[in-house]
């Protein structure tokens, strides 16, 4: 009787420390599904949103209520890669890029997302986390610019002072400009470098689509062959066919010669 005790003292033991680990497991994604897993401190009874990021669009998937845990888990049935934004609060965001199949896992704090988020279980999304590094840091300094520029209004000296933000502010532009084009010439046939190729500083665009049409071009040929049957670069294809016939329509409506051509007005003098 007291060894029958037992063994249904170890069954129960077994079984509840079975139903604990199951509990605390994250989920992970089937083949055709992404999940979004994530812990994030100072979340404990808020509520984290889930959005797809189309081109310029983005498009609210989910949200979680986040318990006392402070951890939530997002699962989605998928046709290929996308980019998606996560959030706790207005304007203040994690980019990811997944693909089918990827379970990946967010760290960072619900109160200062933008600067603090982590992530890992998507080679994609390390790639661009590397760039978003860096951009931290750039924006952190336009912050602070930002500050400078609001409290010298009523500074005698407030022209120069602001001829002065603005040269600084140009440079980290420039530096910035300069990140970005060095990142996608390391990964031209990445989705992370489509991300830093349409995305904006401080509110900006950091490429033209006439003045830098190579860096389109490049990515389009890259991706095309390394994502070819993924719908953002399928859109990003079209995008930049639709930039190249509107410059070839701008070139021929203003008799716009390519390098080395005479205009066919041209008179040479005798």
């Amino acid at each position: 009787m007291e060894k029958m005790q037992q063994y249904l003292k170890i069954f129960l033991l077994v079984f509840i420390t079975v139903i604990l680990v199951d509990c605390n497991r994250m989920p992970i994604a089937n083949s055709d599904e992404i999940v979004i897993n994530g812990n994030l401190e100072n979340s404990a009874e808020k509520i984290v949103w889930l959005s797809h990021l189309d081109g310029t669009t983005n498009r609210l998937i989910d949200s979680a209520h986040i318990g006392k845990n402070q951890s939530f888990s997002f699962r989605m049935k998928v046709n290929d890669a996308g980019f998606y934004v996560l959030a706790s609060k207005r304007n203040d965001y994690a980019i990811l890029i997944a693909r089918m199949g990827e379970t990946v896992f967010v760290k960072g704090d619900a109160d200062n997302l933008a600067s603090t988020w982590t992530a890992t279980g998507s080679d994609e999304t390390k790639r661009y986390l590397e760039y978003w590094k860096f951009t931290r840091k750039q924006l952190k300094r336009v912050d602070s610019l930002t500050f400078v520029f609001r409290n010298s209004h009523m500074n005698p000296e407030y022209l120069t002072t602001r001829i002065k933000l603005d040269s600084i502010f140009n440079t980290i532009m420039d530096k910035q400009h300069d990140e970005a084009t060095r990142f996608i010439n390391k990964n031209p046939g990445s989705l992370a470098s489509l991300l830093v190729l349409q995305a904006k500083f401080s509110s900006l665009p950091l490429f033209n689509e006439e003045r830098d049409i190579n860096y389109f071009k490049l990515l389009d040929s890259c991706l095309s062959k390394s994502n070819k049957n993924t719908k953002i670069v399928y859109d990003f294809h079209k995008r930049v066919q639709i930039i190249l016939r509107k410059s070839k329509n701008h070139q021929d409506n203003n008799g716009i010669l390519p390098p080395g051509d005479l205009n066919p007005s041209y008179i040479p003098s005798h």
